[in-house]
């Protein structure tokens, strides 16, 4: 890679010197070629792509995570009690009465209409769009709803004694 990094900082200073003596239809392209050439510097130096502030691995935690097991939500959506009238699956108890306490607790910072619209989306895995149709509302509403959700829950899972890993 060095080797790599060494010749196009060399035709880097080619494409300057060329520049320098130019014909002005000449100095368009010698300026992509310039451009395209410090991109690929600026690239191979720092491992990531230029222009990014930050890679993926400095990214927020929830921007890189979900709350919780989409597993474990629905296992759990399927232990609970009917409170919608959407809801006419069979109830069975999979889970733990622990887990059970543990995303209740999750839950907890939602409201009414929040925890419907999250538990029709992550506990039945219904589409946002179905969602928007069933409740009237737009697509971009949904979304927004559930990127609330999900921000909400994740501060309760970092604050809560009950969301600690066990």
């Amino acid at each position: 890679m060095r080797d790599l990094i060494i010749q196009y900082k060399e035709t880097l200073c080619e494409l300057e010197r060329a520049k320098i003596s130019a014909k002005e239809e000449e100095i368009k392209i010698l300026t992509s070629m310039i451009s395209d050439v410090t991109y690929a510097l600026e690239w191979m130096k720092n491992a990531k792509m230029p222009g990014n502030r930050r890679g993926i691995e400095r990214r927020a935690a929830y921007q890189r995570e979900k709350s919780y097991d989409s597993l474990l939500m629905q296992r759990y959506f399927r232990s609970t009690d009917t409170i919608y009238e959407w809801d006419d699956e069979n109830k069975e108890s999979v889970i733990s009465e622990w887990e059970r306490i543990k995303l209740e607790d999750a839950l907890s910072t939602l409201t009414k209409y929040e925890r419907e619209i999250y538990i029709m989306s992550r506990g039945r895995g219904i589409t946002q769009e179905k969602i928007a149709k069933y409740l009237n509302v737009s697509r971009s509403t949904i979304k927004t709803i559930l990127h609330r959700s999900e921000i909400k829950i994740a501060k309760q899972v970092r604050k809560s004694l009950f969301c600690e890993s066990s």
